[in-house]
């Protein structure tokens, strides 16, 4: 129980047991005037008998002792109460005497409240002007007031600091003054806008009033040897828009070709390196919409080969149903698959089905999935992921000769990564399926776990018209089964290197209502 909540309480206990004392000391006092011959002292007095008056003046007179000495312990009681909710006043008082102000002055509880990020221009219009009464337009600007009757200085030295709560390193801290118009009133500094990275901090002409912090730190404020702390963000397990959520990444580098170079970086560490810089800027970005990828070194990382020519596509954009009377055939590693007959109005996922169990017959390891439509699409077109029983990719081909398919209507595809020309992107007609090279290295390389994001770093996208695509996970799906509610199931961003430095490395942008 906090001091708030007690005090509560002793009040509360307070005025019920004085109503009950008061009551009683009514009750017992009627009772003993009547048991004494005398009735309540408010009634008509011709009623009396007057014969009889020394007996009745000593009723009277005990009474009134009687009632004296209950009320007497009515007003000790009340008097202990009130010194205790006074001493609890006294106490919480001195506990308070440090606090941190809202943009409106209005203090900020530090059990109950939080510090969030500012999402406006840091030394724009909105910049909260100096003065004791003024308030600041910016909704996440604090103050620090001090509460101190007995001071007599005009201005005292007070430290506003971020913690980092993972180890309690000092991130940021501001050396302010707190000054009052006149003695008797409590002490308050200049509006501090808080930031979330080091351009917001040496914004021109906010030096010394922007503290930056970390999703999850602890903002304390320090006064000598009193101090009070306040989180950046509200607990992760509570709901609401203040509590502060992480987004588990996996992070996939491609090399150029097989067994060659990071697609960034001088090498592979410096490919990982390069990474870990971008989530930290991520994590600043982001700190606005309370969320963070977490620390950089514990994100999973890894360089990956391109996968080779390890999928099939039936139908692939157009999701045409067979024909009818031709044949499929191809090889898996050099071993002959098919020739397998189309059969007439087959959708292209019961064609899929039927190559899968011809694979797996060859004991290969086989992945079925059925993509969304196309805009233009006739029906949902479908793919075969193989691998061997390790989990290694297989090298899939055309037969010599022999075309893929020989239906007239339904086609057959084979998807690989070549990054030579960089990944073939979407374009608005496959943009919720993706290419067949994006599904392709997208299937082959993500965890499938829901409950991270993957995301591949490639070189660049063959008509260079973005730097990064998301795969949304909305009310259709994403192109993964990893069906995904946080934001992406997977991401790719494109980059390139020179002398081992990076450029155009990017996360998705913070996504608007509709994701």
């Amino acid at each position: 129980m906090d001091g708030e909540q007690l005090v509560i309480v002793l009040v509360l206990v307070h005025v019920l047991v004085l109503v009950a004392v008061r009551v009683r000391v009514r009750v017992l006092g009627n009772e003993y005037a009547h048991a004494h011959g005398y009735e309540d002292e408010h009634e008509d007095e011709d009623v009396h008998d007057y014969d009889d008056a020394s007996s009745d003046c000593t009723a009277r007179l005990r009474t009134r002792r009687f009632r004296t000495l209950l009320a007497g312990r009515a007003r000790l009681f009340h008097a202990l109460v009130t010194v205790l909710v006074l001493a609890r006043a006294t106490i919480a008082a001195a506990d308070g005497g440090v606090v941190l102000l809202d943009s409106r002055n209005a203090p900020i509880d530090p059990e109950r409240g939080s510090i969030a990020v500012s999402q406006l221009i840091t030394n724009g219009d909105t910049w909260p002007a100096r003065g004791y009464a003024v308030v600041s337009a910016g909704s996440a600007d604090v103050r620090v007031q001090i509460d101190d009757p007995a001071a007599r200085e005009a201005s005292v030295p007070v430290v506003l600091e971020s913690v980092d709560q993972a180890n309690g390193a000092i991130r940021a801290s501001l050396q302010l003054t707190a000054e009052r118009p006149e003695p008797g009133k409590p002490y308050r500094t200049d509006f501090v806008r808080i930031v979330g990275d080091e351009t917001d901090r040496e914004a021109r002409g906010v030096r010394g009033r922007a503290l930056q912090v970390a999703l999850r730190d602890r903002v304390v404020v320090r006064r000598g040897a009193q101090s009070v702390a306040y989180r950046v963000g509200r607990p992760g397990a509570e709901s609401g828009a203040s509590a502060a959520r992480q987004a588990r990444l996996t992070v996939h580098v491609l090399r150029r070709s097989p067994g060659a170079a990071a697609v960034i970086g001088a090498d592979d560490g410096a490919a990982l390196q390069l990474v870990r810089q971008q989530i930290r800027m991520a994590n600043e970005i982001w700190l606005q919409c309370q969320l963070t990828f977490g620390d950089p070194a514990a994100v999973a990382m890894d360089v990956v080969d391109p996968p080779g020519p390890t999928l099939l596509s039936v139908s692939d954009r157009d999701g045409l149903p067979a024909k009818g009377g031709g044949e499929l055939a191809f090889t898996i590693d050099g071993r002959a698959v098919g020739p397998l007959a189309t059969r007439a109005g087959a959708t292209p996922i019961e064609t899929a089905r039927e190559l899968a169990r011809a694979i797996a017959a060859q004991g290969f390891v086989t992945e079925l999935s059925e993509n969304l439509k196309t805009r233009y699409g006739a029906g949902s077109s479908a793919d075969i992921l193989v691998r061997h029983r390790d989990s290694s990719f297989v090298t899939i081909a055309e037969k010599s000769g022999v075309p893929l398919s020989s239906d007239t209507r339904q086609k057959l595809s084979i998807g690989k990564v070549d990054l030579g020309d960089g990944v073939r992107e979407f374009d608005n007609a496959t943009a919720q399926v993706g290419t067949l090279e994006e599904r392709t290295l997208v299937k082959a390389l993500s965890d499938e776990d829901p409950s991270s994001i993957d995301l591949f770093i490639v070189n660049r996208f063959t008509h260079g018209t973005r730097q990064g695509e998301a795969f949304i996970a909305a009310s259709a799906g994403p192109i993964t089964r990893a069906l995904l509610k946080l934001v992406v199931s997977s991401a790719l961003a494109g980059g390139s290197s020179s002398s081992g430095t990076s450029a155009g490395i990017r996360l998705v942008k913070p996504p608007n209502e509709s994701g």
